[in-house]
């Protein structure tokens, strides 16, 4: 914005030192903030700062990613289904803010009323006890609370382990995501979805003879 009103103001002073000496001296001519070459170096001062934090929100961004495998948890002996997260990127992310998404599967969904926005984890919880699934028994779901630092590494299973689920667990969720906010060094906000589970593809059926 401060930038926009600098170009604005050289903008002024550029027409108007093109104008007739008696015009300049009228008013509004006569009005003056900068004189041309304070605009100009202002300009090439902002401009110079803009470019270079660029360069270095570029080079340390984050880049959040996710990996989901069968078994390998160091949470839940017998996870059928466990997901991890990384910062694959060249600047640490620290977490603003982590809310999860939950769908009961069929046969479950019509006997649970699990609210359709998304919840904190103290909901989540709450709607994965209404689903019949025990904390540290049928799943396992990491507090990841806001300032936890997501580690740095490109290979997902040296990740942080976020949730672990067993066959119960499994057999009752038709859906869980999980978003995640961070915050860079920079200051700059950073989302990624985790697509934990997802209703199975049906089979088409073909209709030709």
């Amino acid at each position: 914005m401060l930038l926009s009103f600098i170009l604005l103001d050289l903008a002024w002073e550029v027409v108007k030192a093109n104008l007739n000496e008696s015009v300049r001296g009228e008013w509004p001519w006569r009005f003056t903030v900068l004189d041309t070459s304070t605009c100009a170096a202002v300009v090439a001062l902002l401009t110079g700062l803009i470019v270079t934090r660029t360069q270095l929100s570029q080079t340390l961004r984050p880049v959040l990613s996710w990996s989901g495998f069968g078994g390998h948890s160091r949470e839940l002996s017998h996870s059928l289904r466990t997901v991890t997260l990384i910062n694959a990127g060249g600047g640490r992310s620290v977490v603003r803010s982590v809310t999860y998404r939950i769908r009961a599967s069929a046969p479950f969904a019509e006997d649970v009323a699990i609210p359709t926005s998304w919840l904190t984890l103290s909901q989540a919880v709450d709607s994965l006890t209404t689903l019949g699934l025990s904390r540290g028994e049928d799943y396992f779901l990491l507090h990841l609370g806001s300032g936890a630092a997501i580690p740095m590494t490109s290979v997902g299973r040296d990740g942080m382990e976020v949730l672990a689920l067993g066959a119960k667990a499994m057999e009752r969720l038709a859906m869980l995501d999980i978003k995640v906010q961070v915050i860079d060094v920079l200051g700059d906000v950073h989302e990624r979805q985790l697509q934990c589970i997802r209703p199975v593809p049906q089979p088409r059926h073909s209709t030709g003879p």
